[in-house]
């Protein structure tokens, strides 16, 4: 994980499902995503996070780009959701994924993390995000603390061991996560 990525100079392209913007919005922890990207979603992910969170459109983050998917992707997309594969707002974001040639694609979904990797996108997941973030001096590690904390308390489900993997994660000392951690924060985080 890194901030420069394959469009703009040290700008990431980042595309999204549901999951992660839901739980960093529930954690207050946007600011992990505000900064070396561009964020976008599909008309679907928006739709979810509609019927989600209260008076979305009111409050949807102007950095947050939705993004249509052209034809060819769309099809992708509704194949995967018929097959039963993933759910729309997955698999359109994974399609935008591929579409947009993202450096990242995040999701909190295990299904859809396998789809993606197997289609070749590199996938992170609001736990990997958060502690990239800190490891890149993007947040504090004071706010580390506090959106780790809100993530435990949000709707996505993490356990105690995990959260406490995280944790120490971010008690680290080094400006930078070490090696151990970049292997934590692949194989259990992202």
């Amino acid at each position: 994980m890194g901030c420069a990525g394959k469009g703009s100079p040290g700008v990431k392209r980042v595309v999204a499902d549901t999951g992660p913007i839901l739980h960093l919005w529930e954690a207050k922890a946007w600011k992990c995503l505000t900064a070396g990207c561009t964020v976008s979603i599909p008309p679907e992910v928006e739709a979810e996070l509609g019927h989600t969170l209260p008076n979305w459109l009111s409050r949807k983050p102007a950095w947050l780009n939705i993004a249509a998917l052209h034809k060819h992707h769309q099809r992708d997309a509704q194949e995967w959701t018929h097959a039963g594969l993933l759910d729309s707002g997955e698999a359109a974001a994974i399609a935008l994924g591929r579409q947009t040639a993202a450096d990242w694609f995040l999701t909190d979904d295990a299904a859809a993390r396998l789809f993606a990797q197997a289609l070749g996108l590199e996938v992170h997941g609001s736990l990997g995000v958060l502690l990239w973030a800190a490891g890149q001096k993007i947040i504090t590690p004071a706010e580390a603390k506090a959106s780790l904390d809100g993530l435990a308390e949000s709707t996505l489900w993490v356990s105690p061991r995990i959260l406490k993997e995280a944790r120490t994660a971010l008690d680290r000392k080094s400006t930078r996560l070490n090696s151990s951690h970049t292997v934590i924060s692949y194989a259990v985080f992202c």
